[in-house]
């Protein structure tokens, strides 16, 4: 049986615990809060006691994410889609009877709100919206989150007489509000989005089972100065074997070559590798070049270990170089520089056939997609994508450009991020694209 760690208020607890029901062989259990803030208390504790780790919304989720990237926890978070939304405006409009310009909306993004309007066919010559899409790009720190901020946003509204409902995401505004006595609907915790975003954690926490037992083959070659038969080297690299429960290959040539898990090489994070890398670079004063292969086989792995390895040759040299080629061979590296990911197979027919039609390079609209895929199709502008791809903002804006002249990318506007600096123009992916290559 799975345990899932469900860290949110009791309000949230109490909405959704009649879904649990969906999933009879998972026993979930409740870490409370009252702030989102206080879930990065609770958090050591939960991950202790569970396999996967369920926040309330994306602000806890948020204030957690460094430790979860940090420790690799796997987590998720009920996230607010159309079909909350939806419903949620449903409900005041009929229930309530009040008009939809009569509402203040407190929600993660805009544009949720925005497509479930433009789909309905409804109108109105103004909303009251307050979003934090800032969160997703970790551009801020959580820190600058401030549930009064929204609070006053709707209070002062309602005082002002401009609206008379609100509509709230975070259980602390509603909480707020009701002490206020001001007219307040809590966001629908609908049971399909809950179903959804459990079913595919699950499936994520047993990939990643199986994943970790998957073949890691790791080979170090050092830059400068053969280390063939020098035995105190051949020590060294045994205690890294130790760390990651490997072993070294008995050949004595280089690239010496060590056989592990991928589990054991993703318990320790690049920084950690990159120290002990570090040790070596002034134990023998030399820099090294390190491919890594993921593998079903040992031979597939043993395969992507030396296109890691000979890829490293493609960057400066005036520091040691890591490469990863994973099991569906894309490259990941260098990682002590970035981590980028390029395919080094296009196998993928969709982008094929739509490199052959638009006259673009395969690689540029595989990134293009893992871009958009891992955004999870959010606004973009082309200092993202130029970064993304590790491409000049030129080149970054001709390929939007490319797209957008063939019907692939919109333009739909500018933002001022943080009311700081020039406005960006920022774009989106249309209906077009994402039924080309990004549902495929």
């Amino acid at each position: 049986m799975k345990t899932i760690a469900v860290i949110g208020s009791l309000f949230f607890w109490d909405n959704i615990k009649e879904y649990f029901k969906e999933f009879p062989k998972v026993q979930f259990i409740h870490f409370p809060y009252t702030v989102p803030e206080e879930s990065v208390g609770l958090i050591d504790e939960a991950a202790s006691k569970s396999d996967i780790l369920l926040f309330a919304g994306s602000i806890p989720y948020y204030y957690c994410y460094k430790k979860i990237q940090v420790q690799k926890i796997q987590a998720t978070y009920i996230p607010v889609d159309e079909l909350s939304l939806s419903l949620s405006l449903l409900s005041i409009i009929h229930s309530q009877k009040i008009e939809l310009a009569n509402i203040s909306i407190d929600l993660p993004n805009k544009d949720s709100f925005y497509q479930v309007i433009t789909e309905a066919g409804l109108q109105a010559d103004h909303f009251f919206l307050k979003d934090y899409a800032w969160v997703y790009e970790q551009q801020r720190e959580m820190k600058e989150f401030q549930i009064e901020e929204y609070i006053h946003f709707h209070k002062n509204l309602y005082a002002a007489g401009k609206t008379k409902h609100v509509l709230t995401c975070l259980h602390a505004v509603f909480v707020a509000l009701n002490q206020l006595g001001i007219p307040s609907t809590y966001m629908v915790d609908s049971k399909h989005t809950f179903v959804s975003t459990i079913s595919k954690a699950i499936d994520a926490y047993k990939y990643s089972l199986l994943s970790s037992s998957q073949i890691a083959v790791v080979s170090i070659a050092s830059q400068e100065k053969s280390l063939v038969n020098n035995l105190l080297f051949l020590e060294s690299i045994e205690k890294i074997c130790k760390i990651f429960n490997a072993r070294v290959s008995q050949s004595q040539s280089e690239p010496f070559v060590i056989y592990a898990t991928r589990g054991a090489i993703r318990k320790s994070n690049i920084a950690y590798f990159q120290s002990l890398i570090g040790q070596l670079e002034k134990q023998f004063e030399t820099f090294f070049n390190i491919g890594i292969g993921i593998g079903y086989s040992l031979h597939e792995a043993e395969i992507h270990s030396s296109q890691a390895l000979f890829f490293t040759n493609k960057f400066k040299n005036q520091t040691s170089v890591l490469c990863l080629v994973d099991e569906e061979s894309r490259l990941l590296g260098s990682l002590f520089e970035n981590e980028r990911k390029i395919s080094l197979l296009n196998n993928d027919k969709q982008v094929l056939a739509l490199a052959e039609e638009i006259k673009m390079s395969a690689k540029n609209l595989k990134l293009m997609k893992q871009f958009i895929g891992m955004n999870n199709n959010r606004p973009f502008s082309a200092a993202e994508l130029a970064e993304y791809m590790n491409l000049s903002r030129r080149s970054a804006e001709r390929i939007i450009s490319r797209l957008i002249d063939n019907n692939y990318l919109l333009f739909i506007g500018e933002e001022h991020p943080y009311n700081q600096g020039r406005p960006r123009k920022v774009y989106k992916a249309t209906i077009h694209l994402i039924s080309k290559i990004i549902e495929n």
